[in-house]
């Protein structure tokens, strides 16, 4: 049987492409269904998506090692002087701790790993990169 070329390009055939992507390829650990809720966002916040977040009944900020983090956001968030809005955070799933944004706190896998764990959302569940030099946890 003989090769064949495809003539690439035409409709109904094939293409091969290529490209590059920028950023962690996943950033859920699986397929398990991920809730949110809404929360207030204060003045002079500005926090990207996926960042992990704290909430005090007033306002989101950057979730800091010691204290339970509350959720993720599910959108970028940027208010000033005077301005408020409302976002909406996941409170469970599992997601890969390298495609979230930390703050500097957070030194070590270890602390990434108990960010949620004592906080209110106990479903919220953050796991090493399978394809890491380290144990997926």
């Amino acid at each position: 049987m003989a090769n064949t070329p495809l003539d690439l390009g035409k409709p109904g055939i094939a293409e091969i492409q290529s490209g590059t992507f920028t950023g962690p390829r996943e950033w859920r650990a699986n397929d398990q269904h991920a809730t949110t809720t809404s929360v207030k966002v204060g003045e002079n916040v500005d926090l990207p998506v996926l960042a992990v977040v704290a909430y005090d009944g007033t306002t989101i900020s950057a979730a800091v090692q010691g204290a339970p983090a509350y959720g993720i956001l599910t959108a970028p968030v940027k208010t000033g002087a005077g301005e408020s809005t409302t976002v909406a955070v996941y409170r469970s799933g599992e997601f890969l701790m390298d495609a979230l944004i930390w703050d500097a706190s957070f030194a070590t896998d270890d602390q990434k790993a108990a960010a949620f764990e004592g906080g209110k959302s106990p479903s919220l569940f953050i796991s090493k990169n399978p394809f890491k030099d380290e144990a997926y946890i």
